[in-house]
């Protein structure tokens, strides 16, 4: 394979990678914009639907028997499960379900939650419920834009765009190690380190001893087109790689790669 081929093959590799990490950032975006839109305490599901729904337990409530959900409608009740400890605060909570009757009709509906002894109401335990027709009513009034309009979920995206990029980055990968090789085998190599001294530039570069370079040695600095530019002295061979300060003056943006002269 030539040296334009690889050279294509990995600038088509870098622009699917940068068209996926695009598609990542479009997808983290959605999913942080629905998750600031979200009001507090209400829950969205369904006609026939369900949701899982957690609060603090009330001041004088100990266990589940001891809570109360008042509801507007017998179509939509909260079902306690349990009594836990809060991860982060330690603080005592409940589990339950809310649970949408096939009979219930569209809209809003609240949930009070209480202990069954006191009608004080904690206002962190008034939930609003926005109950939809069906879950594709529900899916396009509410949530993530990219599953509102194409259906499509953050964890499907995920699934499909991490392993789309860590493919293009392995071939990505591949390819560069193959490149570097092969130019190398010419006497080329691409600078990959530019830094301002004293003497005028030091720069890095994958050359070395391996390819008969030594101390003292002039090298050819090229631009992103191919053409001279510049010349550079070999102050630190090595092995595989080698670092060279500039004999003349030149620009940061004008250093692509340098060439090895003839022997």
């Amino acid at each position: 394979m030539t040296l334009s081929h690889l050279f294509f093959l990995r600038k088509t590799a870098g622009s699917i990678g940068a068209v996926f990490c695009i598609l990542i950032a479009v997808v983290l975006v959605d999913s942080l914009i629905s998750r600031f839109a979200y009001e507090f305490n209400v829950i969205y599901t369904h006609v026939n639907g369900q949701y899982e729904l957690t609060g603090v337990m009330p001041e004088k409530s100990e266990n589940v028997k001891d809570l109360f959900a008042e509801t507007e409608s017998p179509d939509v009740i909260l079902h306690f499960s349990e009594v836990f400890s809060g991860f982060w605060l330690g603080n005592t909570m409940w589990r339950g379900t809310v649970l949408v009757s096939e009979k219930a009709l569209p809209g809003e509906y609240v949930i009070k939650v209480r202990d069954v002894r006191d009608m004080k109401i904690n206002p962190a335990l008034v939930f609003r419920t926005k109950v939809y027709a069906d879950e594709l009513s529900l899916r396009k009034s509410h949530g993530p834009y990219l599953s509102r309009y194409y259906g499509i979920t953050a964890g499907w995206a995920a699934s499909i765009l991490f392993p789309g990029l860590g493919m293009i980055m392995l071939f990505n990968y591949i390819v560069s190690c193959r490149l570097e090789k092969a130019m190398a085998n010419v006497g080329l190599a691409e600078v990959y380190m530019v830094k301002r001294i004293p003497e005028g530039l030091q720069i890095g570069f994958s050359l070395g001893k391996n390819q008969s370079l030594k101390r003292g040695d002039q090298i050819d600095i090229l631009n992103s087109k191919g053409l001279v530019v510049a010349e550079a002295e070999v102050m630190i061979p090595g092995e595989t790689d080698s670092i060279a300060v500039t004999v003349t003056v030149l620009d940061f943006v004008e250093i692509c790669s340098v060439r090895q002269r003839p022997v």
